[in-house]
């Protein structure tokens, strides 16, 4: 049989009755917890079920309502926004008696400001008034409404202790479900995220959590990662209610068990697709506040609900009309493009807005720039026409794989999305593959960085006839390239494949230029760089070079100066020189062995030694090298990677 479900919250002043109206609809008491029944009010979430059977193309269909039961004491504000950070459907309850209250309001801003479009709105306690009353309280709810994404929903009048109008509610609530079912799904475009509201331990069983699929579907034995710390996962079973189920889509609530420990995840948390996980301290989105007057202070933390799980945050505007916000967090937060999220004041005593998250690849420099204000705007728009936006304004490209992360988009999508741009006559972009990591240039961008790199080598062959070419370290810095090291070798790449440019070696040259050599530089070629070829990572000292080639010593210093200069030997210490080539693959090892190591700790001169086969006196010096070009960083007798190789070296 085939299944759906709706969630459905609920949301309102304490004592409206909104656990006895999930009691009524489901048979089930919400409040489990002896200060609940002491107390007659709701603390923490609530979970109950109501289930029912229909048809969908003539094929039965077990359709399940999950009702998540929120506290509506101020106190639980907290519990009330994990309820409602997951749901698509709101059932926000007023008492006939006491009428619209603090928190009544307070919730429908959370709602609006979470974007819950679908909703109904439950009268409670009708018998206990007179009909003149329920007539003028539905005109102030209608009042209340009328700027919010639920103006239009339906107002139900009933009653916890007659049940009169719990049927009409009821069917009201099963028809949204059915149009649901109804609705075109899009399970191939997302990743699949789970957002976890409980977790627990069953004996026999182990850890089961319960929560909601935000996007995407998964199923028995799916991987998936804990976004607490990327820790591995696989779903051993799945329960929906009291039912054993196949699989999960988005919009449905289920019990997942899995093998994981329960001391590692908990409410907050966030299951995911493997390729979806990304956690970060930063991002940028969009703020709306609920009081236009209110001014935010950039010194000030203030605290942010997103999901399930709350953080404490700083604020500040990126752009002058207040539009775009860039959040901070004190901890990682799990997020993805078009995420709502709710602020409330330092006290935690009122909501102050919400907003949504635009990209959480949030960059180094220029963060408030006009340009990012651009790429921040073209990010609002839907999938295919933000990637045809932004690859128009992005002097450096779209990386593909950010863009699907920060969206939670699987590959596949990604291809199809590409695909659907290329049939359009106005689409110029070109896609750049390279190892794991493509890009989409627009073509004007594309060729132009082409000509400068052109440009730039001629100009060099002008000034160096006697040189056979110039290194890609050497270029790239005459050209100033502002784009990643990934970008500036596809470029360099194309033009090699189209014969362009020609690499000799490591150095790159226009094809029809043929160096006129010194005669020093020759000796460099025919006696010096099959010496340092052989030597490999531990190359003879200056004074060796000159007894092993018999040039005095003056003139191999030149030659050597010379070479330098033009990027075919790079100068390490004082009296040892390496190949371009060589120093890249100690690059490489160092690389590999900071990743070895936890990254707090970092290496150490001996780990490099032993790694190497190489001294410790020229460890030292190739490592005090690596310091002074940015490579790698000293603290005390440790080191830690600055960046890429690439970056650096960039052969």
């Amino acid at each position: 049989m085939q299944s759906s479900s709706l969630i459905v919250a609920t949301a309102g002043h304490v004592d409206h009755g909104k656990t006895s109206l999930v009691n009524n609809i489901t048979g089930t008491d919400t409040d489990t917890l002896a200060e609940e029944k002491a107390r007659g009010l709701t603390i923490n979430l609530g979970f109950a079920y109501h289930q029912f059977e229909e048809s969908l193309n003539g094929q039965p269909c077990l359709c399940t309502l999950g009702f998540v039961d929120v506290p509506g004491h101020i106190d639980f504000i907290s519990n009330m926004l994990a309820g409602v950070g997951s749901v698509d459907f709101a059932l926000l309850v007023i008492a006939a008696d006491d009428g619209i209250m603090p928190q009544t309001m307070e919730h429908l801003s959370i709602l609006n400001l979470l974007g819950i479009s679908q909703g109904a709105i439950a009268l409670t306690k009708t018998d206990r008034v007179e009909t003149e009353r329920i007539d003028s309280l539905q005109t102030e709810i209608r009042e209340l409404l009328a700027n919010t994404l639920l103006a239009n929903s339906p107002v139900f009048s009933v009653s916890n202790h007659t049940r009169e109008g719990i049927e009409e509610l009821v069917a009201h609530l099963r028809s949204a479900l059915v149009n649901k079912i109804n609705e075109p799904k899009a399970y191939d475009r997302h990743g699949f995220r789970f957002l976890v509201d409980r977790a627990f331990s069953v004996k026999g069983i182990g850890t089961v959590i319960t929560g909601s699929a935000r996007s995407g579907n998964a199923t028995k034995d799916t991987r998936v990662v804990c976004s607490r710390n990327g820790g591995p996962a696989r779903i051993r079973a799945l329960r929906l209610h009291e039912d054993q189920i196949d699989s999960i889509y988005a919009g449905q609530r289920a019990a997942l068990n899995i093998d994981m420990d329960l001391d590692a995840i908990s409410r907050g948390d966030w299951l995911l697709t493997p390729n979806s996980y990304r956690s970060v301290t930063r991002f940028d989105g969009t703020i709306k506040l609920l009081d236009n007057n209110l001014q935010l202070n950039l010194n000030t933390e203030y605290h942010l609900y997103i999901g399930a799980s709350h953080h404490i945050v700083h604020l500040r505007y990126l752009d002058e009309k207040k539009t775009f916000i860039q959040v901070k967090s004190h901890d990682p937060i799990t997020a993805h493009f078009g995420d709502r999220f709710i602020l409330r004041d330092p006290a935690a005593k009122s909501t102050i807005g919400g907003g949504q998250v635009v990209d959480i690849f949030v960059p180094r420099k220029k963060r408030s720039s006009e340009n990012r204000m651009k790429i921040l705007n073209a990010m609002c728009s839907n999938d295919k026409q933000a990637l045809q936006s932004l690859s128009i304004i992005s002097p450096e490209g779209v990386n593909l794989t950010q863009y699907a992360i920060n969206r939670n988009l699987l590959p596949g999508y990604i291809e199809k999305l590409l695909h659907e741009l290329e049939q359009s006559k106005s689409f110029t972009g070109i896609e750049i593959r390279i190892s794991e990591t493509n890009f989409l240039l627009d073509k004007k961008f594309f060729d132009e960085y082409r000509k400068q790199v052109v440009d730039s080598i001629l100009e060099f062959h002008k000034n160096n006839p006697s040189q056979q070419g110039i290194s890609e370290p050497a270029l790239s810095r005459s050209l100033n390239f502002s784009g990643s090291h990934f970008l500036f070798n596809a470029l360099l790449q194309s033009l090699i494949n189209d014969k362009s440019v020609k690499r000799t070696g490591t150095l790159l040259h226009l094809p029809e230029h043929r160096a006129t050599l010194s005669k020093e530089e020759q000796e460099f070629i025919a006696k010096i760089r099959p010496i340092l070829l052989k030597a490999g990572n531990i190359p003879p000292r200056t004074r060796e070079l000159a007894e092993m080639t018999g040039i005095p010593l003056k003139p191999l210093e030149r030659i050597l100066r010379e070479t330098t200069k033009a990027g075919s030997l790079i100068r390490v210490a004082d009296n040892r020189h390496f190949l371009p080539e060589t120093v890249m693959a100690l690059a490489e090892l160092t690389e590999s062995l900071a990743a070895d190591n936890e990254a707090s700790a970092g290496f150490s001169v001996i780990q490099f030694r032993d790694t190497t086969g190489i001294g410790r006196n020229l460890c030292i010096e190739i490592l005090e090298y690596f310091d002074r070009v940015g490579f790698t960083r000293r603290d005390g007798n440790a080191r830690f990677l600055r960046t890429e190789k690439e970056n650096i070296f960039g052969i």
